[in-house]
C-alpha cells in the first residue's frame, strides 16, 4: 500500500508541475503581447534600433580611417568572443 501512495504523490507532483508550467507560459505570452503593444516601449525599441544602426555605421567609418581604432576594435572583439556576446 505504501508503494501506491508514493506513486500517487509523484503523479500529483507531476500534475501540479505541469499546471504551473502552463500557467507561467500563458503569463509570459500575455506579458510579451502587452510589451509589444505598448506605444512607449515600441518607440523605445525603435530608437534603440536606430542608435544601434548609427553606432555600427560610425564604427565601420572609423575602422576605414583610423588604423589604431581598427586594431583596438578587433582586439576587443576577440576578447568579447570568449564571453559569447
Amino acid at each position: 500500500m505504501s508503494t501506491l501512495t508514493e506513486e500517487n504523490k509523484n503523479i500529483l507532483a507531476e500534475f501540479v508541475g505541469s499546471l504551473m508550467k502552463a500557467y507561467a507560459r500563458h503569463g509570459a505570452k500575455k506579458t510579451r503581447q502587452r510589451i509589444q503593444n505598448d506605444p512607449v516601449i515600441k518607440k523605445s525599441l525603435e530608437k534603440i534600433a536606430q542608435l544601434d544602426k548609427k553606432t555600427q555605421q560610425d564604427i565601420a567609418k572609423r575602422i576605414k580611417t583610423d588604423k589604431q581604432f581598427k586594431k583596438d576594435y578587433e582586439d576587443s572583439m576577440k576578447q568579447l568572443k570568449g564571453f559569447n556576446i
